[in-house]
């Protein structure tokens, strides 16, 4: 029978260390939220009690102490109200995965599969100089340098 085989989600497939998992996982809830720290870890531990993303060996306090420690947050300034705001590391980490997600989605197309009324004029040529090469278009020869060239090279002898 053809069709679809599902299983249960096994966190410890892809190799990652549960730092790792959580930190994506993280990431992704934090540019959800807009980069606030205190609801993306709130989310997070809603998400571990439903799914059970950690054992009894790490769970999100490990995690968000490790975020510290390796100095993905820190602690907000402001002493009115103690949070935790992203660093500059986290910062970076979150451009970098949102131009991975931009690119990885990016494939490559094949060339001159577009159809136009027109064709192209090839070559985008630069006010450069240089000598003829079989092949060449003759609309994009230079006549008067060509003659100025050639003029100059020639004894004046031929000419008479």
């Amino acid at each position: 029978m053809i069709g679809f085989n599902f299983s249960e989600h096994n966190l410890e497939q892809n190799g990652q260390d549960p730092f790792e998992k959580l930190l994506d996982l993280f990431k992704e809830l934090l540019l959800h939220t807009s980069g606030d720290v205190k609801e993306a870890l709130s989310w997070l531990t809603q998400l571990d009690k439903q799914y059970k993303l950690t054992d009894a060996d790490y769970g999100v306090g490990d995690f968000i102490q490790d975020l510290m420690d390796k100095g993905f947050i820190g602690k907000s300034d402001d002493p009115k109200t103690p949070s935790f705001v992203p660093t500059s590391k986290m910062e970076i980490a979150l451009r970098r995965k949102a131009l991975d997600d931009i690119f990885d989605q990016l494939k490559k197309s094949k060339s001159g599969q577009h159809h136009t009324k027109s064709t192209g004029q090839g070559d985008e040529f630069t006010s450069e100089m240089r000598p003829y090469e079989f092949g060449d278009k003759l609309d994009n020869i230079s006549i008067s340098e060509t003659i100025k060239t050639h003029t100059s090279t020639m004894e004046l002898k031929n000419f008479k």
